[in-house]
């Protein structure tokens, strides 16, 4: 099924059924769930590989569940013993220098003023320690049946409803979790902003802070576009108060904020340094070849980097994984231990600084294209699963849709000079940031914003 398609069929559920503004069980629950209906459905109808959760030792999983509580404890000390002006939801998925980066927002954060209580989502999701009551999954079935029957009605029935019903009791039911510890958090550090990275889907955050009158700014973390459920939603829906969604959101660039309709209260192209790139001069080996990897991608890419690997044995393959495949590091390496011309780069490297070392890139999706393209760089797009996110960039010269194995060869054998590069990123507009962070932590107070201001999306 074609990705916009798809996207603009679930849109049109949307509007039918006024999902946004269903309080049907009590809460916005259709905001929490959607990504995950919409990544899950997607897949099913395109019959892809689900991602396979990585089974750890039980050694490892009691580590890390002693890990997560003795931080937990923690963060609830520093809650009871300081006050804080600021808090931040960190998502430090890189390393550089030996520390802990997160790109989209620290820079940012550089600027702010006033004590800050940082919690870092990553490696260890700590904050909250995560309930599921099957029972009182019970109570959304009159909600979920509205729903699947118009899921039906619209994509027919060659998917896994029962799985389907199950995943969204399951994200409902953590959201109503999540949704009190935040509540309980909120209430007792009362900050005055909250400057977060989304490592995952935070409804529960943005709804918790939009009921306890606290301004919160999201840093974009990565790609966004029309066909990314996380940040792409119908331009002609009334989305009320915006609760389940940010104050502010910085974007890369002018480019991000055209690229969809995102309803956060306002939309600023700050810039970020951490992404913005100037072109780069060839490797003096410019054949190496650099795979963008991802936990719902493996399955696929395996099969096309061994084999590519097998027809050019004498060019160097980097198999880039994502942060979420962090855990699987060791296990992919063992898959590829016999190609002495693929090498597995750790997930917390990031795909910008392999950049010089490679000419080409090839990936289904990622904002490593949009990189990629800034600093030079040849990118082979596969046309599979959510690849058309990246269809405003089929165009260009240094872009090539390669279909087959032999598509593919014959691209990475294309001269890798491609001429003046497009920019998709801006460098960080320090002054704009400053001004925006006195304007919200100076008085008057912050109050919710009204979410007529928008002047942003495609």
């Amino acid at each position: 099924m074609d990705l916009d398609e798809f996207t603009e069929r679930l849109f049109s559920i949307e509007r039918r059924l006024a999902l946004f503004s269903d309080r049907s069980a009590g809460v916005p629950w259709w905001d929490a769930v959607r990504y995950h209906v919409f990544q899950h459905l997607f897949l099913a109808l395109a019959e892809a590989p689900m991602a396979r959760p990585l089974r750890r030792s039980l050694y490892a999983r009691t580590l890390g569940w002693m890990r997560r509580a003795a931080l937990r404890a923690l963060l609830y000390l520093r809650v009871y013993l300081f006050k804080y002006d600021v808090m931040v939801f960190r998502a430090p998925r890189q390393l550089r220098d030996g520390r802990r980066l997160d790109p989209a927002i620290d820079d940012f954060l550089a600027l702010c003023p006033g004590r800050a209580l940082t919690i870092n989502t990553f490696p260890d999701y700590y904050h909250l320690a995560r309930r599921r009551s099957e029972q009182k999954a019970v109570r959304w079935g009159a909600t979920i049946d509205r729903l699947v029957d118009a899921l039906k009605s619209e994509f027919g029935c060659s998917w896994d409803e029962v799985a389907l019903r199950r995943l969204i009791a399951t994200r409902a039911t953590d959201f109503e979790a999540a949704l009190a510890v935040y509540r309980s958090l909120f209430a007792r550090v009362q900050p005055r902003l909250i400057i977060m990275t989304q490592n995952g889907i935070e409804k529960a955050l943005f709804l918790a802070a939009h009921e306890a009158g606290i301004c919160v700014i999201e840093g974009q973390h990565g790609l966004i576009g029309y066909s990314h459920p996380a940040y792409s939603y119908p331009r002609d829906v009334d989305y009320g108060e915006r609760s389940t969604f940010p104050a502010v959101f910085l974007a890369f660039s002018e480019y991000s904020v055209r690229s969809c309709f995102y309803p956060a209260g306002r939309c600023i192209p700050i810039g970020n340094d951490n992404f913005f790139i100037k072109p780069l001069s060839l490797p003096a080996e410019a054949g190496a070849i650099m795979f963008i990897s991802g936990d719902i991608y493996h399955e696929v890419l395996r099969d096309w980097v061994t084999r590519l690997a097998k027809a050019i044995p004498d060019r160097q393959i980097l198999y880039k994984l994502h942060p979420n495949q962090h855990h699987a590091h060791g296990a992919i390496r063992q898959e590829f231990a016999s190609f002495k011309n693929i090498q597995v780069i750790d997930a917390t490297v990031s795909a910008r600084a392999m950049l010089p070392r490679v000419a080409y890139v090839v990936l289904i999706q990622s904002t490593a294209a949009l990189e990629a393209l800034q600093t030079g760089r040849r990118v082979c797009i596969l046309p599979l699963l959510q690849y058309r996110v990246h269809k405003d960039l089929f165009q260009l010269k240094a872009v090539t849709i390669t279909a087959t194995l032999d598509d593919l060869v014959s691209a990475v054998t294309l001269p890798p000079d491609v001429g003046e590069p497009p920019s998709f990123f801006d460098p960080f507009d320090a002054e704009t940031a400053g001004k925006l962070l006195r304007e919200l932590l100076e008085p008057p107070p912050y109050r919710p914003h009204s979410g007529v201001e928008l002047g942003h999306g495609q």
